[in-house]
């Protein structure tokens, strides 16, 4: 086989930069259809409208910060809420800033990992080595999906990037410490989870030689000061609503959120596919390859020949003990996913002909693994019950991932340059497949955005969900400004702000209240699990005072109550269009039970065909249908008002 000429050009050999270019194409690719749904949809994710109330908030009453609809969730991650809030108060509230803000944290994280990855290799792998970073990167499943979200997980991963990337970059001079404290500061105010990244860091920039101690120390010292800084506003947070640090920081992961974690830790951990299943294999391996790597008198062969047979049988095995099915890449749903991936997990052999600059130091290893392992510890015990919760950890995982790969491309290489095509097109490919999962589309709903744009109503519905966007429409017809909206949708707070009272559903008597108030009742399981019977729909119909009508209803998602008359008959809970033709109408009532009182008098009297029919939630008519002409109809009008029963023709022939 052909070899490399040792005077290769330093810039590396044409397929590496062919290989930059191709992900770079991709990558651009994918921010361009981020954008798109950034412009195109609405907010859909049910956090990124709770938090993002608190930026609404900001936006009407900037700069304060501190409201009585805010709580230790929102004050405990700042600085994106606050920034998008600030965003909406220069241009006006539009959810697709919000978007596009998540979107340009999204870039600023590609580009910090890419930069990180381009400084820890040799000059001649340096293209290579962002190229594959970003590729890695942009494959993993939860980037994908929260790329142009609202939520804190991208950024607080671009925050953390960010702050490695300043540690990368000497040309700074005395102004690189000083960033790097402020980029600490700023991944804590982003996120509190970010605390485990933070001290992941500075432990690995302290790894090294005990010679060079004294020129990592400022290093650290910056992480640690940045850290204490942002540590400062979270105790003065915390005080204001009454918390100590600890419970400050960790609220949003206790009570339910700490059953389900327990609940689900076990599969999740075994499962393993916790960037994604399609780089399952691939992670398992970069875990396996680092730790055989440390061992004394272990080599990179050695660590290969370990590590990948590894990481294939724990793919295959750790599913099926998890209770999931199929092989080491089951999760990859199309044919092409998977051969990529059994392509990609081939192309890991080439390794064994790597050239000794393309193996990772073992100081290189040892450093990123400490940077990940407090926060995916962290992550296993308190948030293992959501992998998004684990971003504080993609930048590590994904360099990682990024070191034991790239010996697999110059291995390539030194066997033949077109052989690079194989590991890179296996990881283009699943990098573009990967595009499918953003904001949670699909292939269906790509299918659907393309035929919605330039219809807003189609646009909402998929940006939304189904559930939510019936829940919306339900409740628009019957608010009116004063009316108070009772519920535990805290989404609704950023649709009606100061409108929304959230509380958890105990009695008959929280609806009563000196304005009109509407219930939106959500019956999901959670719900179910935290309120028993009071989530149910049963439990509030049987409320007197107030009187509680059910004017909609979606059984499984939601159910909408008013006190009071409803302000339009908006049909719902599974009504059936009304029967067509002539009949004769003898009542209309807004609930069941006083429609068959009626429908019973009339049987009585002698009106045996009538039947109560309902027409929507809070809306029953007793009728009589099969009336053959308007004569026929008109002498059981008469009829019925001789026998003092109101009644009228409705309908057509």
């Amino acid at each position: 086989m052909a070899r490399e000429p040792a005077t290769a050009d330093p810039r590396g050999p044409i397929a590496f930069r062919l290989t930059a270019v191709a992900v770079a194409l991709v990558a651009l690719a994918v921010f361009a259809l981020g954008l798109l749904v950034s412009v195109a949809l609405p907010y859909g994710e049910w956090d990124a409208m709770a938090y993002g109330t608190w930026s609404r908030l900001i936006a009407d009453h900037w700069p304060h910060l501190r409201f009585a609809a805010a709580s230790a969730v929102d004050y405990h991650r700042p600085f994106f809420y606050v920034l998008q809030g600030t965003v909406w108060r220069l241009f006006g509230f539009h959810e697709s800033l919000g978007r596009l803000l998540s979107l340009a944290f999204a870039v600023l994280l590609a580009t910090a990992v890419a930069v990180i990855a381009w400084r820890s290799v040799p000059r001649r792998y340096a293209q290579l080595a962002a190229a594959v970073a970003v590729a890695l990167l942009i494959t993993l499943t939860s980037f994908e999906r929260y790329i142009a979200s609202g939520l804190s997980d991208v950024p607080v991963a671009a925050m953390l990037a960010l702050t490695a990337a300043l540690l990368c970059v000497r040309r700074l001079g005395r102004a690189r410490l000083p960033l790097v404290g402020l980029g600490a500061c700023l991944s804590l105010l982003t996120k509190p989870s970010a605390s485990t990244a933070l001290l992941g860091l500075a432990a690995a920039v302290l790894v090294g030689p005990r010679a060079d101690i004294r020129r990592r120390l400022p290093a650290a010292g910056a992480i640690a000061v940045g850290t204490v800084v942002a540590l400062v506003y979270d105790l003065v947070q915390a005080r204001y609503v009454h918390l100590g640090l600890r419970t400050f920081m960790t609220t949003g992961t206790d009570g339910f959120y700490a059953a389900l974690s327990a609940q689900r830790r076990h599969d999740v951990l075994l499962d393993g596919s916790w960037l994604g299943a399609d780089l399952r294999i691939m992670l398992w391996f970069a875990i396996a390859y680092s730790l055989v790597r440390l061992l004394p008198r272990s080599t990179h062969r050695i660590a290969v020949c370990v590590a990948l047979p590894v990481a294939l049988v724990w793919s295959w095995l750790g599913p099926r003990l998890a209770g999931s099915s199929g092989g080491f890449v089951s999760g990859s749903e199309g044919t092409w996913q998977r051969i990529a991936v059994v392509v990609l997990a081939a192309a890991v052999l080439f390794a064994l002909a790597a050239p000794g600059d393309a193996i990772p130091d073992r100081l290189d290893l040892a450093r990123l693994l400490v940077w990940a392992a407090p926060a995916l510890v962290v992550w296993s015990w308190y948030a293992v019950y959501d992998v998004r919760l684990l971003s504080p950890a993609w930048p590590p995982l994904v360099l990682l991932m990024m070191r034991a790969l790239l010996p697999a491309f110059a291995g390539a290489v030194v066997r033949r340059q077109a052989l690079v095509a194989i590991p890179a097109v296996a990881l283009l490919v699943l990098a573009g497949f990967a595009t499918e999962n953003m904001s949670g589309l699909g292939s269906s709903g790509w299918r659907s955005l393309d035929s919605a744009l330039g219809d807003d109503a189609s646009l909402r519905s998929l940006g939304l969900g189904g559930d939510f966007a019936a829940e919306l429409d339900a409740l628009g017809p019957q608010v009116r400004p004063g009316d108070t909206i009772v519920t535990t949708d805290s989404r609704l707070e950023f649709r009606y702000l100061s409108q929304v009272s959230w509380q958890p559903p105990r009695s008959c008597s929280q609806v009563r209240r000196p304005g009109r108030t509407v219930l939106v009742l959500l019956e999901s399981d959670e719900e179910r699990t935290l309120y028993g019977a009071k989530a149910e729909s049963p439990y509030w119909e049987a409320c007197r005072k107030p009187a509680l009508t059910k004017i909609a209803e979606r059984p499984g998602a939601f159910a909408l109550f008013v006190t009071g008359t409803p302000l339009a008959d908006v049909g719902g809970c599974g009504a059936p269009p009304p029967t067509a033709g002539l009949a004769v109408e003898f009542g209309r009532f807004r609930t069941a039970i006083a429609a068959e009182q009626l429908r019973t008098r009339a049987e009585h009297l002698g009106f045996v065909q009538a039947v109560v029919e309902q027409l929507g939630c809070a809306s029953y008519r007793v009728v009589e249908h099969g009336v053959p002409s308007r004569d026929v109809g008109g002498s059981i009008v008469a009829e019925a008002k001789t026998a003092h029963l109101e009644a009228r023709l409705v309908g057509s022939p």
